[in-house]
């Protein structure tokens, strides 16, 4: 008794969507079709891979197995794609390290951060990271304060206190 180790129709229309979703996004970032945001490039190539792979599923006809197969696949190549992608486009070591590569020589700490913010004082980079925290309204200025709004931003901070203590990350 052998086994069968070729994908059905449904599973290898999945694979190929995994396959299109960086694809997608080299398409997606360069030329006529480019879409600046990062953020939204992203979400846009997710959702032409998801459906492509949506528009093959009439064809394949899976089974109850390979349409949960297929979908597990699809998820966890977005998921392991958006970590990817948030390293290479917003991670700050990452963005730090070609800072440091764009200066083609040593830099002093300043210099460094000069470098990362392209000129910018650095309190630059925090009030940026400020702005993200305001627009999803995670906290909030009362006067020259910054606060935690009481529901949204105390729900997350709560769960992603939780969430580092579960993984024993320091709060």
């Amino acid at each position: 008794m052998g086994i069968d180790i070729v994908p059905s129709a449904a599973v290898a229309a999945a694979l190929a969507a995994c396959g299109l979703l960086p694809a997608c996004l080299l398409a997606l970032s360069h030329g006529a079709l480019k879409v600046a945001a990062p953020g939204r490039r992203f979400v846009l190539a997710a959702a032409l891979a998801w459906a492509a792979w949506l528009a093959t599923v009439p064809a394949t006809a899976p089974d109850a197995v390979d349409l949960v197969t297929s979908v597990l696949l699809l998820a966890t190549a977005t998921l392991a794609g958006f970590t990817l992608w948030t390293l290479v486009a917003w991670g700050f070591t990452v963005s730090m390290l070609l800072a440091l590569d764009r200066a083609a020589g040593p830099l002093t700490v300043n210099e460094w951060a000069l470098e990362y913010t392209r000129g910018k004082p650095i309190d630059a980079f925090a009030r940026d990271r400020l702005g993200v925290l305001f627009k999803l309204k995670l906290a909030g200025a009362r006067g020259d304060a910054v606060v935690m709004t009481p529901v949204r931003g105390r729900l997350f901070a709560t769960a992603a206190g939780a969430l580092r203590t579960l993984f024993g990350l320091p709060k």
